[in-house]
């Protein structure tokens, strides 16, 4: 094993236990204050608990709109939560303006999040609670915040989704094709579907040892992957405020993760941003993240080959048939994207049989700035709204 490859992985597992070492809930961390934050926007509000099939609490936040208006469910990525919707403010970010254009937007947030990590049963300090990748969110998650919104509205809504949002709509639409016929057409915003060409070097080293990180996480009792706590807080929100020191430092850290591209961070919202960002998820969710990047495949987790064959009845996991998804689908992209690229979004795009349009953003956009991007409302949300009237 390279040294380098070596190093990754020690700065990974480390600061994966230090984020655990510091897993103490802060009072100041109020979770409800999303719902607050959308009324001092002047915007109606509203919290809403979704039960999964499988026990799974989920929080999930509202802007209703009038009584008929179409729902949107916005799902967000990895390590996101509903937060990231809305942090750029009132006429800039997504949920606000499809708000503004009559819509009733529904922000979903997927289990062990900082919004989602309750369970009839489990408490979030048992490993059992994290025993999931984004299979289940896909199929227990997704499907079951579709169901809660369709029964409450009465009407079948569009689904947008940044990034992991993409996939886990893939799982839900290849899995549960009945259920995703409440859906009227799928946004997906730069979705990572397939990951094999990343050219996100850390990442890269990292998942080819994806087994090893896991391992020693496990062996250390560590089930759960950058929760937001003191920790997280400090090292990712705080340090952000510093004047010029900060800034310079949160800047950086986001083009590190997501692709450098300056001229589309907004800088004076950059201690928004980095709020409860990370927002948390297992680690065996992270790791079938870094799987999809050893391989050009859309398959369900890979438990190695012994255990494979006892819960698959086969040596490979199996892989999901993209050309079941009969949902309508458009997707964005930007060869700047250091974390899902262009070559494999196209490769993702080519499978689904009902194609509404893929459209390339340029203006060197990265990976987040789909969701926060200065110019996301003319490159990116017009051509929403023009699909959603198109495809009423």
């Amino acid at each position: 094993m390279k040294i380098q490859t070596k190093i990754s992985i020690f700065v990974s597992v480390t600061l994966v236990v230090i984020c655990n070492l510091f897993n103490i809930q802060d009072n100041l961390l109020n979770k409800e204050s999303l719902e607050n934050a959308i009324l001092q926007e002047n915007y109606p509000a509203e919290t809403h608990k979704v039960l999964t099939e499988d026990g799974f609490i989920l929080t999930i936040h509202r802007i209703p709109g009038r009584t008929g208006s179409i729902p949107v469910y916005l799902q967000h990525g990895l390590l996101s939560s509903s937060a990231d919707w809305l942090k750029s403010g009132k006429g800039r970010s997504l949920a606000y303006i499809l708000s503004d254009n009559g819509y009733d937007v529904w922000m979903g947030n997927a289990r062990g999040n900082v919004y989602s990590q309750e369970h009839v049963k489990l408490s979030s300090s048992e490993p059992q609670f994290w025993n999931f990748s984004w299979h289940e969110v896909g199929f227990y998650d997704v499907s079951a915040t579709i169901l809660y919104i369709s029964k409450i509205t009465n009407n079948t809504m569009f689904y947008v989704g940044h990034s992991m949002g993409g996939s886990t709509f893939a799982v839900m639409a290849t899995q549960r094709p009945r259920m995703a016929d409440n859906v009227r057409a799928m946004i997906g915003l730069v979705p990572a579907v397939y990951e094999s060409h990343t050219r996100h070097h850390l990442l890269k080293a990292i998942a080819v040892h994806w087994e090893t990180l896991q391992s020693f996480a496990h062996t250390l009792g560590i089930h759960k992957f950058l929760t937001w706590n003191i920790f997280t807080d400090l090292f990712f929100h705080q340090l952000s405020k510093v004047p010029i020191i900060g800034r310079a430092y949160a800047s950086n850290l986001l083009f590190y993760i997501f692709g450098y591209n300056p001229d589309q961070l907004d800088y004076a919202k950059l201690p928004v941003f980095m709020d409860k960002l990370p927002a948390g998820t297992s680690i065996r969710l992270f790791c079938h993240w870094l799987q999809q990047m050893t391989v050009n495949e859309f398959r369900n987790f890979d438990y190695g080959r012994q255990t494979n064959l006892m819960i698959y009845n086969s040596t490979e996991p199996p892989k999901y048939d993209l050309t079941k998804i009969k949902v309508p689908v458009a997707v964005f992209l930007s060869d700047n994207d250091i974390l899902v690229t262009a070559e494999d979004i196209v490769h993702f795009y080519e499978q689904v049989p009902n194609k509404i349009g893929l459209y390339d953003v340029g203006h060197g956009f990265n990976h987040g700035d789909f969701i926060w991007g200065i110019n996301a409302t003319e490159l990116v949300y017009n051509i929403i709204l023009d699909i959603f009237k198109n495809q009423r």
